[in-house]
């Protein structure tokens, strides 16, 4: 391990104040699942660490049936897949951070070090875009209201400044929408995915009103399938169009070849799984 200084501030605006002093030499700590990992291969080589785990309330959850969920960055996977208001009203996500690695992890990692990390190869992002989320960026001066979609901006990397936070993510109420959640993975459901599929979608008389996909693991970022969703959107949902659904939300991805896959196969698989999600949540 790298030698750095650790530091424990106790309130958030300490945090701030600390960032802002170290700037590009500071990184922010929490579960620390993704980031003492980065740190032993030498891919982030900070001289200061600031933890989060002593800042009040950063790891709240709560819901109110007129403003939605609000997660505190320092939730952990473990209390947002076991929070009953999660799973009475955001079963998307609870059935999402169930699938988050193993036990172990979910009871250490934090929702806003998973985001902030920008690893399109995991799953809380996909659904958290089919679920319409923001994020709040806070910093000493500033807090700024983002839409996840737009967070993320390249391999491991986020719109994040330097001295700022992901201080919280918020989901709007529930909409009624239908959904489904496919983890796509030929070995153990504990490993990344080969394709996430994230989707909601809501039909009424046959059209569908609304819908959004968010897909992860097959591109540099996380994806929200935009041209997909215009497929259904406002149209009469048929298995000719779900088909085309899929066939359009596979034009939007760039996967890479890896051990998990071919480029080629990947994209055939968002095909097959984008469809395959979409009935999924028709029948629900």
């Amino acid at each position: 391990m790298i030698k750095f200084d650790y530091l424990q501030p106790k309130t958030l605006k300490s945090a701030l104040i600390l960032l802002e002093k170290h700037g590009d030499d500071a990184r922010a700590i929490a579960g620390g699942t993704s980031l003492l990992i980065m740190m032993r291969q030498r891919l982030l080589l900070p001289k200061v660490v600031v933890s989060l785990a002593e800042i009040p309330k950063f790891d709240r959850i709560s819901y109110s049936a007129k403003n939605g969920l609000t997660i505190g960055a320092g939730a952990r996977h473990r209390d947002i897949e076991l929070s009953p208001e999660i799973k009475q009203h955001y079963p998307l996500l609870h059935e999402t951070f169930h699938k988050v690695a193993q036990p172990r992890i979910r009871n250490m990692g934090t929702v806003g070090g998973n985001l902030a990390a920008g690893d399109p190869l995991t799953d809380p992002g996909a659904s958290l875009i089919a679920l319409d989320a923001e994020v709040v960026l806070t910093s000493r001066k500033a807090e700024r209201v983002m839409k996840l979609d737009q967070f993320f901006v390249d391999y491991y990397q986020t719109a994040l400044n330097p001295g700022e936070l992901l201080s919280e993510i918020r989901v709007p109420p529930p909409t009624r929408a239908h959904w489904a959640h496919i983890k796509f993975t030929p070995r153990s459901i504990e490993d990344f995915a080969t394709v996430g599929v994230a989707l909601t979608l809501r039909v009424q008389n046959g059209l569908c009103e609304d819908l959004r996909l968010g897909l992860n693991s097959v591109a540099s970022t996380i994806v929200h399938a935009t041209k997909a969703e215009n497929v259904l959107r406002g149209r009469e949902v048929t298995d000719a169009r779900l088909q085309e659904f899929g066939a359009v939300a596979a034009t939007e991805v760039d996967p890479m070849d890896d051990n998990r896959g071919s480029a080629e196969y990947k994209r055939e698989m968002v095909k097959v799984l984008v469809t395959r999600a979409a009935r999924e949540a028709l029948a629900r």
